[in-house]
């Protein structure tokens, strides 16, 4: 591991890696807003879920929950992605609204977590979201269509953009990568239809971003995570109250890009790990990190608790044996919040039913 002094002698490096990186981003955009590189339009509205940064905001419960609410106003739903880290490649329709057709390997976790969560709604997987959502268009009864990751691939037309930023953010990761976290630079929030502030339980939001929003007129909505105090059984047995697991020994497990949130949400619950494993986000099991997990875990007094997002990935001879248990983390907002991205949402979309372009 670098010590403090090595990493302050990388910093320089790393201020210029950054500045070619900002440099390709600035440019690329140069060319999508004068029409060099060329954006795509198909027949269904799109809305897309996205954030500035690199690693996780919580893009995946709120791809949930804008789908989720987007049903509640009439629209039929479909949700693009394009599969980080699965093992396939191409178009891949990994749940048709009926069934889920793939696996986590084959989709990439976090399609594979939102076939499961959002039963009914097509899931598609693409590198190429144009290609996918002209798929999903010809396949699949929707009317609109939620991109999931969608704010920097700019080859497909969105009519809407919401953006997620995360409260929990360190000032230092508002730099441009490597020297910090983002993609591209706070400007490209110019874009943005909405900011959705995550995580807002954890810390309070910071005045500067907040202000450079209202600069831009963009609208802000605030949300937070809340775990259900229900955890699902992965593979075989009952869901369990979260007060019926304080008594066992715990053994907590997870590859996420903010590990500590899970550990937060355990401890809110009253479970308190004495063992601790993190791995790499989008992290896949291998045979020995299967087999380090379970010693974790060597008798009936102990459990193990994962997220959603690693439980789809455990094989089910692994979960067959081992009790292994899933955390559950939902995006909630208020009343007010809640209808003000319902405004948002109806002004950016035709009204439900008005157009049926999906397969029949």
């Amino acid at each position: 591991m670098l010590s403090q002094r090595n990493w302050r002698r990388l910093w320089p490096l790393l201020w210029l890696l950054a500045m070619l990186y900002w440099g390709v981003s600035w440019w690329r955009n140069l060319f999508y807003r004068i029409g060099f590189f060329i954006t795509r339009r198909v027949e269904a509205p799109v809305v897309s879920i996205g954030n500035l940064s690199v690693g996780g905001t919580g893009k995946t419960p709120a791809t949930i929950y804008v789908a989720g609410l987007l049903m509640e106003l009439g629209y039929r739903v479909g949700v693009l992605s394009r599969g980080y880290r699965r093992e396939s490649s191409g178009t891949l329709l990994v749940a048709d609204g009926k069934r889920i057709l793939a696996s986590a390997a084959q989709s990439g976790d976090e399609p594979s977590l939102l076939a499961r969560r959002l039963p009914g709604v097509p899931v598609v997987v693409d590198e190429d979201r144009f290609r996918g959502a002209a798929f999903m268009l010809q396949s699949c009864p929707v009317d609109v269509i939620v991109l999931d990751d969608g704010f920097q691939h700019r080859g497909l037309e969105r009519d809407c953009d919401l953006v997620l930023l995360d409260a929990t953010a360190p000032k230092s990761a508002y730099h441009i990568f490597p020297y910090g976290s983002l993609r591209e630079s706070v400007a490209g929030l110019r874009r943005a239809d909405l900011v959705l502030w995550t995580r807002t339980e954890l810390n309070s939001l910071p005045d500067i971003l907040v202000e450079r929003l209202m600069e831009y007129d963009i609208p802000q909505i605030t949300s937070r995570m809340e775990a259900p105090a229900q955890l699902q059984a992965v593979g075989s047995g009952p869901d369990l109250p979260a007060k019926e697991l304080r008594d066992r020994r715990i053994a907590a497990f997870c590859g996420v890009a903010r590990p500590h949130t899970f550990y937060h949400a355990l401890m809110e619950l009253g479970l308190e790990p004495e063992e601790v494993r993190y791995f790499p986000d989008h992290h896949r099991y291998s045979a020995a990190d299967l087999a380090q997990l379970a010693a974790l875990a060597p008798d009936d007094g102990w459990v193990l608790i994962t997220t959603e997002k690693d439980a789809v990935k455990l094989p089910p001879d692994f979960t067959a044996l081992q009790r292994v248990y899933a955390l559950r983390v939902n995006m909630v907002l208020d009343k007010a919040q809640r209808e003000r991205l319902v405004e948002v949402l109806l002004a950016k979309l035709p009204p439900p039913g008005s157009a049926s372009p999906g397969a029949a």
